[in-house]
């Protein structure tokens, strides 16, 4: 009798222990951080890119590690995309939650997206273009060719600066995205092409391994876009006021300028402020 009391009570402790288990990861699954999934381009040096090792690094990652460090109860997941098209595509189909590429919060992409109010990053776009052509500003490029893909910013720059300049239109083509900064790089110094827009520290990145001694970057940049992640619209504007909150505190500490010092160079934040173009 007494050894099956005891049976009875191990029974009992056993249940009690499972049922206390059970409680126990409950509690730790509601205490789980909320992970969210961003999506970079993965051969957008140096603001994105795949290194030696095959992990994603750049800008880009650490603005966005450094910002869900801010914030309880958020962790992130960063994915890859070959380009800006393919990764709208996921961000349209809620695949991710938001991307981080460099875009501008233009009024097109408001209409479909949401963002902060905070930019993470600024970023001057200059020309590049053959030493004999030594390209300047838009003015220079009068009947020449950009290429831009769909979702481009940029593109609507341009297609402003024709309006406001007839008789001195850039031709815009649009295109895949398919090929990287490099390569399109190359196609100018073998005069597939004759001048695109890029950052000064992506052409000095890939300068560094290409050394292409016929190609030149105009001096002062043509344009300066004001940057910032783009959220899917199911998103919650409590956690996009989290994270607007997080950017304008790298800002104000300095943050946000030693990360891009240490990606760009320079510390774009503090010397182009002046000369952002403002979004229409």
């Amino acid at each position: 009798m007494k050894s099956k009391i005891n049976v009875l009570v191990i029974i009992a402790l056993l249940a009690i222990a499972a049922i206390a288990g059970c409680a126990s990861a409950a509690q730790k699954e509601n205490t789980e951080n909320v992970v969210l999934r961003c999506g970079v381009k993965q051969s957008h040096t140096p603001f994105s890119y795949t290194d030696e090792n095959g992990n994603l690094v750049g800008l880009e990652e650490d603005i966005v590690i450094e910002a869900f460090n801010r914030i309880d109860g958020y962790d992130v997941e960063i994915v890859g995309f070959d380009a800006s098209p393919s990764l709208f595509a996921a961000l349209q189909a809620g695949n991710i939650h938001f991307g981080s590429g460099q875009y501008v919060a233009s009024a097109t992409r408001k209409k479909t997206y949401k963002f902060p109010k905070q930019y993470y990053a600024l970023s001057p776009l200059y020309l590049a273009s053959r030493k004999e052509d030594n390209f300047q500003s838009l003015q220079d490029i009068a009947g020449e060719t950009l290429e831009f893909v769909s979702t481009a910013y940029e593109k609507e720059v341009i297609e402003a600066y024709n309006k406001a300049n007839p008789g001195k239109e850039i031709k815009i083509v649009d295109f895949s995205g398919d090929l990287s900064t490099a390569d399109e790089m190359q196609q100018i110094a073998t005069n597939q092409r004759n001048v695109f827009m890029l950052y000064k520290s992506s052409f000095d990145t890939i300068q560094a391994d290409l050394k292409l001694d016929n190609l030149i970057l105009s001096t002062e940049p043509v344009i300066v876009e004001d940057v910032y992640q783009v959220f899917h619209k199911d998103v919650s504007d409590e956690f996009i006021q989290k994270f607007d909150v997080a950017l304008k505190s790298m800002l104000e500490d300095g943050t946000l300028g030693k990360i891009a010092e240490k990606w760009n160079g320079e510390d774009t934040v503090a010397l182009y402020k002046d000369k952002i173009i403002p979004v229409e």
